[in-house]
């Protein structure tokens, strides 16, 4: 990596996390557990003591207390602004901050990753303002935030295995990653693979770095369940899906898989008529190529596995990310697009890029006219739901 990438990927994060945090202004959130979380921790706590209505889903943990269900780490990033903001603007300015900084460490691991320049500041800025990452981030009630907070670390294990780094620090990386969303953790193997590759080293050597990383992390967790519910295990979840009518089958089951092919692949916008905003995005969710029509260059990118073992490992690695949430009971409502998809959100965008650039190991300079097109409409598409769902409440 030369200095001026490094420069470009610094004032990239810079200027996306300025214009996530301006189109924020204003707004707060109503489900903000991490950021009462964040001010527990100033405080020298693990729980809450109170537990309003709305927060349906803090749970029992001992006398008085009240715990988060969910990984911290949305809440550890929201602790510098905690004591100088109220909880619900702490949690949606650090969701903010994370989720337009990880473009600029998606354009460092795009640059690592062999993509011209063109091609990864496409690739930046698709990911910012063409994907459902805009309105989570933006928005940054609770679940929204825990993705933008993982996002930005699992860019940066992408990053750090595309240039052949440590494949300890990809392990600590994919760990704290999951230390907001925990199906990110099973693209460890896959970026050990990529680190591999990249590094010229034996990939269980790889593997075996990129477990030592992530053992402290894992182990961090187990000790927070301990504290929370008394045992290593995530008992909170278990108790959320009790007698909840979208958990029939268990929290996973190979039975869920449907309900989310129809949700990436079929679920439409609803068309309000009597209104010239007569496309309003759908509470359950949208199509993940109608969100963001550049990913369909990603079936693309599929055509250079069996020669590319680099593209190989990033789409396995978007697989694996993805495998917990394909069998999850819900698809991610109440949302915008298909959220999950952030959990592999920096391979979605490198196979994305590669389906159209890359040809049998060559990349093309810059990209097509007609995925330009597509980019720009995913922009369009994004922003423009972005817009009429939090200055006018147009989710239907």
């Amino acid at each position: 990596m030369t200095v001026s990438d490094r420069t470009a990927a610094i004032w990239i994060g810079v200027v996306a996390a300025a214009v996530y945090a301006g189109a924020g202004i204003g707004l707060a959130t109503d489900y903000d557990y991490y950021g009462r979380l964040a001010d527990a921790f100033l405080h020298g706590r693990w729980w809450l003591t109170e537990a309003p209505s709305w927060l349906n889903e803090l749970l029992p943990c001992g006398d008085g207390r009240y715990c988060v269900v969910y990984p911290p780490l949305p809440a550890i990033l929201s602790l510098p602004l905690a004591p100088f903001f109220p909880t619900a603007v702490a949690q949606v300015v650090a969701s903010r901050i994370a989720g337009g900084a990880s473009a600029g460490v998606l354009y460092y691991g795009l640059r690592a990753y062999g993509t011209p320049r063109t091609y990864a500041l496409a690739g930046a800025l698709l990911s910012a303002f063409g994907t459902t990452l805009l309105f989570s981030s933006v928005d940054g009630r609770a679940w929204f935030a825990a993705h933008s907070a993982s996002m930005l670390f699992l860019a940066l294990a992408f990053a750090v295995a595309a240039r052949g780094g440590s494949a300890v620090a990809v392990g600590a990386l994919v760990g704290i990653s999951a230390l907001a969303r925990l199906p990110v953790a099973l693209a460890a193997p896959a970026l050990a693979l990529l680190c591999a590759r990249r590094a010229g080293t034996g990939y269980r050597r790889s593997l075996g770095g990129v477990i030592a990383g992530g053992v402290p992390l894992a182990l961090l967790y187990v000790g927070y369940n301990l504290l929370r519910w008394g045992t290593p295990l995530d008992d909170g979840y278990a108790q959320l899906t009790q007698g909840d009518v979208f958990f029939n089958h268990g929290l996973f089951s190979p039975l869920y898989l449907l309900r989310h092919l129809k949700a990436i692949f079929l679920e439409p916008p609803d068309f309000v008529p009597g209104t010239p905003f007569f496309l309003r995005p759908h509470f359950i969710g949208m199509s993940l190529f109608l969100t963001t029509p550049a990913f369909v260059w990603i079936f693309l990118a599929l055509r250079e596995i069996r020669r590319d073992i680099v593209v190989a490992a990033t789409a396995l690695a978007a697989l694996l990310a993805l495998l917990p949430d394909l069998f999850h009971g819900t698809v991610g409502f109440q949302q915008f697009g298909y959220r999950f998809s952030i959990d592999a959100q920096p391979f979605l965008i490198a196979l994305a890029l590669a389906g159209d650039g890359l040809f049998r190991g060559i990349w093309r300079r810059r990209p097509t006219i007609i995925f330009i097109l597509a980019i720009v409409l995913s922009l369009a598409v994004n922003i423009y739901a972005t817009i009429a769902i939090t200055r006018f409440e147009y989710w239907q």
